[in-house]
Protein backbone atom coordinates (compact mmCIF):
# COMPACT_ATOMS: atom_id res chain seq x y z
CA UNK A 1 0.00 0.00 0.00
CA UNK A 2 2.76 2.27 0.67
CA UNK A 3 5.33 1.55 -2.10
CA UNK A 4 4.18 3.83 -4.40
CA UNK A 5 4.09 6.60 -2.03
CA UNK A 6 7.77 8.35 -2.32
CA UNK A 7 8.46 9.80 1.38
CA UNK A 8 7.56 5.73 2.41
CA UNK A 9 9.75 4.93 -0.68
CA UNK A 10 12.57 7.20 0.73
CA UNK A 11 12.23 6.04 3.95
CA UNK A 12 12.74 2.47 3.72
CA UNK A 13 15.52 3.17 1.23
CA UNK A 14 17.44 5.06 3.63
CA UNK A 15 16.69 2.55 6.18
CA UNK A 16 17.79 -0.31 4.18
CA UNK A 17 20.96 1.67 3.20
CA UNK A 18 21.56 2.28 7.08
CA UNK A 19 21.43 -1.60 7.74
CA UNK A 20 23.92 -2.49 5.04
CA UNK A 21 25.93 0.15 6.32
CA UNK A 22 25.74 -0.67 9.58
CA UNK A 23 27.30 -4.58 8.96
CA UNK A 24 29.76 -2.97 6.53
CA UNK A 25 30.84 -0.89 9.83
CA UNK A 26 30.89 -3.90 12.10
CA UNK A 27 33.24 -5.90 10.05
CA UNK A 28 35.44 -2.78 9.70
CA UNK A 29 35.47 -2.92 13.71
CA UNK A 30 35.55 -6.46 13.68
CA UNK A 31 38.64 -6.12 11.54
CA UNK A 32 40.11 -3.33 13.67
CA UNK A 33 43.69 -5.78 14.15
CA UNK A 34 43.65 -7.48 11.26
CA UNK A 35 46.85 -6.58 9.04
CA UNK A 36 46.71 -4.36 5.86
CA UNK A 37 42.82 -4.09 6.28
CA UNK A 38 41.68 -1.44 4.60
CA UNK A 39 38.34 -0.04 6.15
CA UNK A 40 35.06 0.37 4.01
CA UNK A 41 32.35 2.33 3.61
CA UNK A 42 28.54 2.60 1.37
CA UNK A 43 28.38 4.79 -1.35
CA UNK A 44 25.84 7.71 -0.20
CA UNK A 45 21.86 6.61 -1.41
CA UNK A 46 21.04 8.71 -4.20
CA UNK A 47 17.43 9.99 -3.82
CA UNK A 48 16.67 10.71 -7.24
CA UNK A 49 17.56 7.37 -8.32
CA UNK A 50 15.52 6.04 -5.34
CA UNK A 51 12.39 8.20 -6.49
CA UNK A 52 13.04 6.95 -10.23
CA UNK A 53 13.05 3.44 -9.51
CA UNK A 54 16.75 3.10 -10.70
CA UNK A 55 18.29 2.50 -7.41
CA UNK A 56 18.24 -1.15 -7.34
CA UNK A 57 19.91 -2.68 -10.14
CA UNK A 58 18.02 -5.41 -12.24
CA UNK A 59 19.93 -9.00 -11.70
CA UNK A 60 17.98 -11.98 -12.07
CA UNK A 61 18.38 -15.82 -12.00
CA UNK A 62 18.37 -18.10 -15.23
CA UNK A 63 17.09 -21.25 -15.59
CA UNK A 64 18.91 -24.19 -18.15
CA UNK A 65 15.45 -26.35 -18.07
CA UNK A 66 12.15 -24.93 -18.13
CA UNK A 67 11.42 -27.37 -15.08
CA UNK A 68 13.80 -25.02 -12.70
CA UNK A 69 11.92 -22.68 -10.23
CA UNK A 70 13.09 -19.23 -10.85
CA UNK A 71 13.98 -17.87 -7.74
CA UNK A 72 13.35 -14.38 -6.59
CA UNK A 73 17.09 -12.67 -6.62
CA UNK A 74 16.89 -9.30 -4.02
CA UNK A 75 20.94 -8.33 -4.55
CA UNK A 76 21.65 -5.70 -2.16
CA UNK A 77 21.77 -2.03 -4.82
CA UNK A 78 24.16 -0.79 -1.71
CA UNK A 79 27.75 -1.78 -2.35
CA UNK A 80 30.48 -1.24 -0.18
CA UNK A 81 33.99 0.58 -1.26
CA UNK A 82 36.94 0.27 -0.04
CA UNK A 83 38.11 3.59 1.46
CA UNK A 84 41.75 4.23 -0.38
CA UNK A 85 42.40 7.31 1.59
CA UNK A 86 43.23 6.77 5.31
CA UNK A 87 44.94 9.36 7.37
CA UNK A 88 46.11 7.55 9.88
CA UNK A 89 47.33 3.37 10.12
CA UNK A 90 49.46 1.14 11.93
CA UNK A 91 53.04 -0.57 11.32
CA UNK A 92 51.23 -3.66 9.83
CA UNK A 93 49.07 -1.40 7.50
CA UNK A 94 45.51 -1.85 9.04
CA UNK A 95 44.04 1.66 8.50
CA UNK A 96 40.65 1.16 10.70
CA UNK A 97 40.27 3.83 13.37
CA UNK A 98 38.25 2.76 16.00
CA UNK A 99 36.78 6.47 17.31
CA UNK A 100 36.05 7.10 13.22
CA UNK A 101 34.19 3.72 13.06
CA UNK A 102 31.91 4.26 16.32
CA UNK A 103 31.19 7.74 15.36
CA UNK A 104 29.64 6.44 12.04
CA UNK A 105 27.80 3.72 13.80
CA UNK A 106 26.31 6.21 16.09
CA UNK A 107 25.69 9.07 12.89
CA UNK A 108 24.22 5.60 10.99
CA UNK A 109 21.79 4.79 14.51
CA UNK A 110 20.44 9.26 14.68
CA UNK A 111 19.65 8.51 10.83
CA UNK A 112 17.96 5.17 11.06
CA UNK A 113 15.82 6.64 14.01
CA UNK A 114 14.78 9.83 12.31
CA UNK A 115 13.74 8.01 9.04
CA UNK A 116 11.49 5.60 11.54
CA UNK A 117 9.96 8.38 13.13
CA UNK A 118 9.47 10.10 9.45
CA UNK A 119 7.51 6.76 8.62
CA UNK A 120 5.46 6.32 11.45
CA UNK A 121 4.71 9.70 11.62
CA UNK A 122 3.76 10.08 7.84
CA UNK A 123 1.79 6.66 8.71
CA UNK A 124 -0.02 7.95 11.51
CA UNK A 125 -1.22 10.83 9.39
CA UNK A 126 -2.77 8.68 6.35
CA UNK A 127 -4.80 6.85 8.45
CA UNK A 128 -5.37 10.21 10.47
CA UNK A 129 -6.71 11.42 6.86
CA UNK A 130 -8.55 7.74 6.22
CA UNK A 131 -10.95 8.28 9.04
CA UNK A 132 -9.48 5.17 10.56
CA UNK A 133 -7.47 4.09 13.72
Amino acid sequence: MYDDLGIFKMAKAQMDWIAQRQEVLASNIANANTPRYLPKDIKPLDFKEVLAGTAQPDVGATTTNAKHIVPEVTPSPFKAVTQRRTFESTPDGNAVILEEQIAKVGDANSKYNAAAALFQKYQKMIKTASGSR
